[in-house]
């Protein structure tokens, strides 16, 4: 029943026009929406064998979409070539990417075109079951839309670099990067709207562009960027000892599993983001059985303590579980299977307490 129901009311939505709306006529869509005050696209076609009325509809209505934004674009692109606002964004755009392009190649520097306030209608023809589809949208109109469009954009980018800067400030450097990564195709929209705003409104100047906005917040950006290029400076005091002798190895092996994260490891700890310092040992604890058949057993016994630097704090410090080495030759290299796997162990606290 309730199938039914909603069957009904989509094909009472699908035929809303009983009677041929105004624009469906040529003539009559001229006048009504004239070049000079709007931007429209038109479309019609039929259900295909294989869609639904709904698919249909959806489809043609799209495709009246897209003739609007190609109607757009063109426009936009015959401004551009005249228009000296439209050259500064472009300069504006080119220098700020370029400043930040080794920061994060795969950040893209445009994104689809999308009309703020684009209406779209439907009609289908009673009779011969044609689909018809009609988007438009009054210039004034859109030029109110992507105003507030800009001082959207240009308010949610600030509240972004207000929090990469205090994410600085308390050391959280990865997090910052992150989100600074995530700011940076934001400015694509920005730049998008202002290009498009200087094309549609030939009234269109540095303030209602809000350029200097623009241009402060990219530089701020910048700043940051440059602070964060290194990612994280990290010092290591790792000693570690296998019978006496030092296993320098194991330093090694924590570098070698955070450098992945673009950190820097500095040589002292008034340098660093973050500090750590790792105390192991290897202590023989059995033998079991002789000749060829012996396996050596030994503990690794393990100190792994944390600073935040920037803060002062010490956020982790523990006494990790003893970590069993076994081998048949000797206790050296049993030992040196119990730093194989303590390692990887030590890396993943050391990743989930700076990335915290």
């Amino acid at each position: 029943m309730k199938k039914t129901i909603l069957l009904f009311l989509s094909v009472l939505s699908l035929n809303v026009f009983a009677q041929q709306p105004n624009w469906y006529d040529d003539g009559e869509r001229a006048m009504e929406y004239p070049a000079g005050k709007y931007f429209t696209g038109f479309a019609e076609g039929q259900k295909r064998s294989n869609e639904s009325l709904e698919a249909a509809m959806s489809r043609i209505k799209n495709a009246a979409r897209v003739e609007a934004v190609s109607t757009i674009r063109v426009h936009v692109q015959n401004t551009t070539n005249i228009n000296g606002l439209s050259r500064t964004l472009e300069s504006m755009e080119g220098t700020f990417y370029q400043s930040i392009e080794e920061f994060s190649s795969r950040t893209t520097t445009s994104v689809d075109m999308e009309i703020p306030g684009l209406q779209i209608d439907a009609w289908r023809n009673p009779q011969t079951g044609d689909i018809a589809a009609f988007a438009y949208v009054k210039k004034s109109s859109l030029i109110r839309q992507l105003e507030k469009k800009i001082t959207v954009c240009l308010t949610k980018i600030e509240t972004s670099l207000d929090q990469i800067d205090q994410l600085i400030g308390n050391g959280q450097k990865l997090q910052a990067r992150d989100l600074a990564q995530k700011t940076l195709p934001q400015f694509a929209e920005v730049d998008e709207a202002q290009k498009l705003l200087a094309a549609v409104d030939e009234n269109a100047d540095e303030e209602s562009l809000q350029l200097q906005e623009t241009r402060n917040l990219q530089r701020r950006l910048i700043d940051f960027v440059a602070q964060l290029k290194n990612g994280l400076n990290i010092y290591i005091s790792c000693h570690a000892y296998m019978f006496g002798q030092n296993y320098n190895a194991l330093n090694g092996e924590i570098e070698g599993a955070l450098s992945p994260m673009g950190c820097t490891f500095v040589n002292r700890a008034d340098q660093s983001d973050w500090a750590i310092y790792i105390t192991a040992s290897a202590r023989e604890y059995n033998k079991i059985g002789e000749g060829n058949d012996a396996q050596y057993v030994v503990y690794i016994d393990t100190k792994l303590s944390i600073d935040k630097t920037t803060t002062g704090q010490r956020i982790y410090e523990e006494q990790l579980k003893p970590e069993k080495g076994m081998w048949n030759f000797s206790y050296e290299q049993a030992a040196r299977a119990g730093y194989k796997q303590i390692a990887p162990k030590l890396s993943a606290i050391i990743k989930k307490q700076i990335q915290q």
